[in-house]
C-alpha cells in the first residue's frame, strides 16, 4: 500500500457538481461519496478548513483512490508504510475512516511534550513496532463499528499504538527468542503492561490510554493478567485492544511460525467470545472482516477447490461452497455443494482472489 498526503484545492470541488473523490471531514468521517453532488454545506466546509487528502493505493486497485484529511501534510516517511490489512480483508468503509484517524493519532504523539516518539520502538524493536501500527488499525475499525465518536476514537487509536510500550524495557533477544521462554524471561514480558502504563503514567498520559496499556492482557472471564479483572472491570478500549491485539499475534508471520489464515483466527477468536474476550468486540470484529469476497475461490483441507457461495452471518468462518475441482485439479461434473456449518471435519485452507473475475451468480450475503 502506497500513502501520499496532498492538500486539497478549493477548485476541485464545486456546488452541485460531481465530487471528484470521497470527501470526509477532518476527523475521518464520510461526508460526500464520489461523484455525489457537492451540496453547500461541503462546500462551505472544504472552504473554511484546510483539509488534505490522504491518496493511497491497494495493491488490488487499478489506480488511487482518495480518502480523507487532516491538517498536517507533513509526514515524511508514513508509518502507514507497514499496514499489512487491506480491503481483500478489511471492509474498505472502515478503512477509509480508520486510516486518517490513526494518521491524526500518530501526529499528535509526536507533538506530546515529553514524549520521546513512537520511533523509539521501532529502533528498539522493529516487529513490536509494526505490530503495535495493526493492532491500532484495527481496533480503530472496531471503535468506528461500535459506535466510538472522535475523541473517543483518538483515545483508543492512541491507547493502541501505545499498548506494548512497556516492552522497551524488555531486552530484544527475549521478544524475539525462537525457542521456550525460562519462567523467568516469561515473567519479564509479562510486567511489560504494568512497566508501560507506569512509564507513561509519569508524563501524564490520560487515564483512557494508560487503561489500554495496563488491561490489554486482561481477559473476559478473569484469567488474563496482570490483575485478573473480568467482565466490565476491565476498560472498553482495552477490551477492544485485546481482541485485536491477539487477531494480529495470530495472523502475522514472526522469524519461528508462519501466521495463521485470517479465517482460522477468527474462528480462534470467536470460540472465545465471552470467556476470553467481550462478546460484543468479537461481533464488531467478525462484522468488519470479509473473510470471503464474493470473488473468493477456496482450497479446502481435502485438496479441493471450489468457489465461495453463501455465507452465514452466525458463523463466517463456515462457508458454502460450490466444488469445482478435485484434488487432482480434475473439474468436477455436476454440482457439489459443500457446507461447512455441516461438515466440521473439513476447512478452508487457502484463498485465492481474483479482483478482475465477476461475482459469481450463486453468491449470496446470507443464509
Amino acid at each position: 500500500m502506497k500513502l501520499q498526503i496532498v492538500p486539497i484545492q478549493i477548485d476541485t470541488v464545486a456546488p452541485g457538481k460531481p465530487s471528484p473523490f470521497d470527501l470526509f471531514d477532518q476527523g475521518g468521517y464520510l461526508l460526500l461519496e464520489k461523484g455525489q453532488a457537492v451540496t453547500a454545506q461541503v462546500f462551505d466546509l472544504a472552504h473554511k478548513r484546510k483539509l488534505y487528502s490522504v491518496s493511497y493505493e491497494w495493491s488490488e486497485l487499478t489506480g488511487p483512490k482518495r480518502l480523507v484529511g487532516f491538517k498536517d501534510s507533513q509526514l515524511g516517511e508514513s508509518p502507514l508504510r507497514h499496514i499489512r490489512y487491506d480491503s481483500n480483508l478489511i471492509r474498505i468503509d472502515y478503512l477509509k475512516q480508520a486510516l486518517p484517524i490513526l494518521v491524526s493519532s500518530l501526529q499528535e504523539l509526536e507533538k506530546c511534550h515529553g514524549f520521546p516518539g513512537f520511533s523509539w520502538l521501532d529502533n528498539h524493536d522493529r516487529h513490536t513496532y509494526i505490530h503495535s501500527l495493526n493492532v491500532a488499525l484495527l481496533a480503530t475499525i472496531i471503535g468506528i463499528y461500535m459506535g466510538y465518536g472522535i475523541k473517543e476514537l483518538a483515545y483508543l487509536a492512541s491507547g493502541a499504538v501505545l499498548h506494548d510500550w512497556g516492552k522497551l524495557l524488555v531486552p530484544r533477544e527475549i521478544l524475539n527468542k525462537p525457542s521456550a521462554l525460562s519462567p523467568e524471561e516469561f515473567q519479564l514480558i509479562k510486567s511489560h503492561p504494568v512497566r508501560g502504563e507506569l512509564v507513561l503514567r509519569d508524563e501524564g498520559w490520560p487515564d483512557e490510554v494508560l487503561r489500554v496499556i495496563r488491561e490489554h492482557h486482561e481477559r473476559w472471564g478473569g484469567q488474563g493478567y496482570p490483575n485478573g479483572l473480568r467482565e466490565s472491570e476491565i476498560h472498553p478500549n482495552a477490551q477492544i485492544v485485546a481482541v485485536a491485539d491477539v487477531f494480529d499475534a495470530l495472523t502475522e508471520d514472526r522469524p519461528y511460525k508462519v501466521g495463521l489464515a485470517p479465517y482460522h483466527a477468527l474462528e480462534m477468536i470467536l470460540n472465545g467470545s465471552g470467556s476470553s474476550y467481550a462478546p460484543e468486540v468479537v461481533r464488531a470484529l467478525r462484522s468488519c472482516v470479509l473473510l470471503y469476497p464474493e470473488h473468493s475461490t477456496v482450497t479446502l483441507s481435502s485438496g479441493e477447490t471450489g468457489v465461495v457461495i453463501a455465507l452465514d452471518p452466525v458463523l463466517p468462518t463456515r462457508p458454502v461452497v460450490r466444488i469445482m475441482a478435485d484434488r487432482q485439479g480434475r473439474p468436477v461434473r455436476g454440482e457439489k455443494i459443500m457446507d461447512l456449518r455441516e461438515n466440521r471435519t473439513l476447512a478452508v485452507s487457502a484463498i485465492t482472489f481474483d479482483s478482475n473475475r465477476r461475482s459469481h451468480p450463486g453468491f449470496t450475503s446470507g443464509i
